[in-house]
């Protein structure tokens, strides 16, 4: 067996253990890394994600500093990381930065007044612009990719593209902060695929949560207060689900490729892939137009810039430097700004029962990455 520089490693033979152990965490890197080997333990796999990230920017990150350092310690070099001069900016505030940018998303595609489709297509076309220049300053810098990672996140792409092609329309349907709420609910989908798929233990918190967001998502939906499952409310939130799940998917695919000093080469492959699936999705809901007029393109563009560029850009480097109940605390601003950007911007009405749907999706959210958060440290003090 060889290890990841090609050199023999016999070192597991006298204790195979300490080596799985040392080999598991060498995989969980970054904060958006999911472990390939051994089964994940259910935190590292939820923390995968960053908290009600979906639908909005894609998880890609740069070389997190612990890889860094284990290159350097081998002798190997390390990859430069295009936006490395984020780092002497307090993490904090480039994590609120990204998520003020990103919760203005839904809030821009429903102002553009264009259909699903159309805000789906300038949402990744834009942005492959800037990400096809930072990818070829990244190639230059660090070199070409190998192939494993070019056909995942192109595979990403895909499941990207179902997530965005399906959540969009929900926005349309049941409002910017309603469908952003609903369409968060990877905080139970990963755990609840890494329990069907890897056969993970499910630790109490997310128990707990499961009945509380679910109860929640119904609540959003106006089911309760309209009586019958036809409303656009109740269609809009059950697409966003639909694309909670797809994400879910995205992250599993994401988290097989180690950071190596080429994420925005990354993200220009998942978007691509992903403007061609997104589209053809939100297609059925009507045929996207490519020449809007020019107000709604220059709001169009500034949703792509600010959703697929800015904030990941901001997200990613902001995240593997901070604790993951802080960023999950930060990352909560973007529910936040979709719904109070929907009330105030848009004038979208929300009804009591939903408004503590909204409450409690998020309360459940906080509550299971602060417990994550919890039980990690204590892993790590033992």
């Amino acid at each position: 067996m060889r290890d990841e520089f090609g050199e023999l490693d016999r070192s597991h033979w006298a204790n195979p253990k300490k080596e799985q152990r040392d080999r598991f965490e060498r995989i969980n890197t970054t904060t958006t890394g999911v472990p390939i080997a051994p089964s994940p333990d259910i935190d590292d796999f939820v923390s995968s994600a960053p908290v009600l990230g979906t639908s909005t920017t894609p998880i890609t990150t740069s070389i997190s500093l612990e890889e860094a350092r284990r290159l350097e310690g081998a002798g190997r070099p390390v990859p430069k990381d295009l936006f490395g001069f984020l780092n002497k900016i307090d993490p904090r505030v480039v994590a609120l930065m990204g998520s003020l940018a990103v919760g203005m998303n839904p809030v821009l595609t429903r102002m553009s007044g264009e259909n699903a489709a159309t805000a789906v297509f300038f949402r990744f076309a834009i942005a492959l612009i800037p990400l096809a220049v930072f990818a070829i300053m990244e190639w230059r810098m660090n070199g070409p990719m190998k192939a494993r990672p070019v056909i995942l996140h192109l595979l990403a792409g895909v499941f990207f593209g179902l997530d965005v092609g399906l959540w969009i329309p929900g926005v349309m349907l049941a409002g910017a902060g309603i469908a952003t709420v609903a369409g968060n609910l990877q905080v139970i989908i990963v755990p609840l695929l890494a329990f069907v798929i890897f056969r993970e233990k499910m630790t109490l918190p997310f128990i707990a949560a499961i009945p509380v967001m679910l109860g929640g998502v119904v609540l959003l939906s106006g089911v309760i207060e309209q009586g019958d499952l036809t409303g656009d409310a109740f269609l809009g939130v059950a697409l966003a689900v639909a694309g909670g799940f797809a994400y879910a998917g995205y992250i599993m695919i994401i988290g097989r490729s180690r950071p190596t000093g080429h994420a925005s080469t990354n993200v220009f492959l998942s978007s691509f892939t992903a403007m061609i699936v997104g589209t053809a999705v939100a297609s059925f809901f009507g045929a996207p137009n490519f020449t809007p007029d020019f107000t709604p393109l220059m709001i169009l563009i500034a949703m792509a810039l600010l959703s697929q560029v800015i904030g990941w850009v901001t997200t990613s480097s902001a995240l593997p430097r901070l604790d993951s109940s802080t960023g999950s605390m930060l990352l909560l601003t973007q529910p936040l700004v979709a719904v109070v950007g929907g009330v105030l911007i848009l004038n979208e009405q929300i009804s009591i029962l939903q408004w503590v749907g909204i409450v409690a999706i998020i309360l459940a959210v906080w509550f299971t990455s602060v417990a994550s958060a919890r039980r990690r440290r204590r892993l790590e003090a033992n």
